[in-house]
């Protein structure tokens, strides 16, 4: 038995939020169409297209870390709230850790989305077979040290995040009507 287990309650709560933060990200780019997922906003700024390769690329490297990386460790359970907060937040800006930064993977935009659906997928089939996600930790690049709770909250958080801006992209002057 683990020192500090998850409830049952929490793991489906967690498996809840991954489904449907999932179902979320793809309900607000199934709409797009290919010329719409190549419009930019201006200078810099991404793509709804590469916004999809960053989402589903990040999804991919986030459970690659779980597997790869977790080492014993705890963390407090206060920065639970902190991450939901964090994710939800388009007013602070982050920038993407380098590997997950878009460099052109998919050619389309239902690529990405099938990708992002595989990853999920893998993402909670993980989560229903971990156990002590409590008393394992790894270090995100960008939410510090986080026990295996935490970076599946993370995952299940980080695409709303990339609906706001979508539908920032979206809201553009100059965003291409439906055709």
């Amino acid at each position: 038995m683990t020192a500090n287990p998850i409830s049952t309650d929490e793991k489906g709560i967690l498996r809840a939020r991954l489904e449907e933060n999932g179902e979320k990200w793809l309900a607000c780019i199934r709409d797009v169409s290919e010329e719409q997922a190549q419009f930019s906003p201006g200078e810099g700024q991404w793509n709804i297209l590469q916004v999809a390769e960053h989402v589903a690329v990040a999804e991919r490297q986030m459970l690659a870390m779980w597997r790869k990386l977790m080492q014993p460790g705890t963390t407090p359970r206060e920065k639970d709230e902190a991450i939901v907060a964090a994710q939800s937040d388009r007013n602070k800006k982050n920038s993407a850790p380098e590997r997950s930064l878009p460099t052109g993977r998919f050619r389309a935009l239902r690529d990405a989305e099938a990708e992002f659906e595989l990853n999920r997928q893998n993402s909670i089939s993980a989560l229903l077979i971990a156990e002590g996600l409590r008393e394992k930790t790894v270090e995100h690049p960008l939410a510090g040290l986080v026990d295996g709770y935490q970076l599946f909250l993370v995952m299940a958080m980080h695409p709303l995040r990339h609906v706001y801006q979508v539908e920032e992209i979206k809201a553009a002057p100059g965003f291409p009507a439906a055709k």
